[in-house]
């Protein structure tokens, strides 16, 4: 999976039509607070930018990466009935991400 986005990189300055992947995702579990509280799941994933498609199959691929931090990392609340696997929640939850436009599935 993959999609591609206008990023907002902050500072009026905006890369656009960049290739979008979620290289990890995975479900945390983290234990209560005190012992009146259940455990609660976290959904975590890493998000890597690169201008298009060729850089990202690029063999140096890595230093062609495009950093931006309100995209780049997530932590957000998991449901543990959710039927969905953690990329499928990976990617609809960053299509809602403010810092991304015009954005469409490849």
């Amino acid at each position: 999976m993959a999609i591609t986005a206008n990023v907002n990189l902050g500072n009026g300055v905006t890369a656009s039509s960049c290739y979008i992947i979620i290289p990890t995702a995975y479900v945390k579990k983290y234990a209560p607070e005190n012992d009146e509280d259940s455990a609660t799941f976290k959904l975590i994933y890493d998000v890597h930018i690169y201008q298009n498609k060729s850089d990202r199959d690029d063999y140096g691929r890595q230093s062609k990466q495009i950093q931006c931090r309100n995209v780049d990392h997530h932590i957000i609340s998991y449901d543990t009935s959710a039927s969905d696997n953690p990329f499928v929640l990976a990617y609809t939850h960053l299509k809602t991400n403010g810092y991304l436009s015009s954005i469409a599935d490849v």
